[in-house]
């Protein structure tokens, strides 16, 4: 049976199903979650709070915007939690209005489909191999005119680059001179070594224009339980408020969300395997033949398939086949069907890809 790959990757229950195989025998490298799991006082803040789900979410998340005040130096003010990163992008692209949206390519998916689901057109800023995928303020500058929103993620989804602050905040004045919103989605900014450097959330409170998303999914290992933030001026997250789904975040995900927060040994603790896997995963994947890994900053590498008998989508279930799933980036827009993207996992499971990524190589 061929396996179809869901857009996201992640879809263990597909594989398994698929291939006849148990989940506890899925390897998922198709999804950037932190390869530590759930931090364990986010597990211990979910066990001690289980009966509370007798009531209705607190609808305004106070506990948790307090923790995510605190841990991001933002006022609560500014904050939204949602039920995940993409919760948010569908709000602010519906209530705000986007009848046209400028995006880079290759990117996340999510911000060109939300864009069109709320009755918007899509215009895109091709990100060039060549020049490493990096992000060009000039050429974005140079769309800008005539479009009413754009979006930017940092570091950027499936590429794993990330920019320097001086370089968003170039496109930031540039926005608020040409009058669009700029979405700056730092979803995996917790994973990128000296992130002081690169986020821009100081700057929240000065531009009106900004909205920037950011993710406990990913580095605090909670995929499951959904929960994203959007930092914006009080007038644009009181907009977005009064406009969203009632109780989007549950009890659990608050919780969960505001005990991680607060568990500095895991935090370190991961970015440090983080930095040691990232550059050992690198290195070992430039050494399997026809597969040529990209430089990264994120939890994640963008890998190039050069055999051209060999294709993504084939390539994904090959691995899937064998217990290990990988993400299939033919949906990018940009990037064709020679290109794979896999997590940063621990040493152990690491190796396991590695063996299975040569053991297909030298099939092919």
């Amino acid at each position: 049976m061929f396996f179809k790959q869901y857009k996201h990757g992640g879809d263990v229950v597909g594989a398994a199903r698929a291939f006849n195989l148990s989940l506890r025998d899925i390897l998922d490298f198709s999804a950037n979650i932190n390869p530590l799991g759930p931090s364990p006082a986010a597990l211990a803040a979910i066990k001690e709070n289980l009966e509370i789900i007798r009531h209705y979410p607190d609808p305004f998340c106070r506990d948790l915007r307090r923790a995510l005040s605190s841990y991001l130096a933002v006022p609560p003010e500014c904050l939204l939690p949602g039920n995940g990163v993409s919760e948010l992008i569908y709000l602010i692209t519906r209530v705000v209005g986007c009848r046209r949206a400028l995006v880079t390519a290759p990117t996340f998916t999510e911000y060109a489909e939300a864009v069109t689901a709320a009755g918007g057109e899509v215009r895109e800023v091709p990100l060039r191999e060549e020049e490493g995928f990096a992000l060009s303020p000039v050429r974005l500058k140079k769309e800008m005119p005539g479009a009413d929103m754009v979006f930017i993620c940092n570091p950027n989804n499936p590429t794993g680059r990330v920019e320097k602050k001086s370089v968003v905040r170039s496109i930031i004045e540039a926005a608020r001179e040409t009058g669009q919103m700029l979405v700056v989605d730092e979803a995996f900014i917790d994973f990128v070594e000296k992130r002081e450097q690169h986020t821009i959330l100081p700057l929240v409170e000065k531009y009106q224009h900004l909205v920037i998303l950011y993710s406990l999914t990913k580095f605090f290992g909670i995929p499951g339980l959904r929960l994203g933030v959007l930092i914006a001026a009080p007038a644009i997250v009181a907009r977005l408020e009064a406009a969203r789904d009632p109780w989007s975040v549950n009890w659990l995900a608050q919780v969960a969300g505001e005990a991680a927060l607060s568990d500095g040994e895991y935090v370190k603790a991961t970015r440090d395997l983080i930095a040691r896997e990232r550059e050992y995963l690198f290195r070992s994947i430039a050494q399997v033949p026809n597969l040529r890994p990209f430089p990264t900053d994120a939890n994640y590498l963008l890998v190039k398939i050069t055999d051209q008998h060999m294709s993504s989508p084939v390539f994904a279930a090959e691995t899937a086949k064998r217990g290990v799933l990988v993400r299939d980036c033919s949906t990018f827009s940009g990037l064709g069907e020679n290109y794979i993207r896999v997590a940063v996992k621990t040493r152990k499971e690491n190796v396991k890809l590695l063996n299975v990524l040569s053991e297909i190589m030298k099939g092919a």
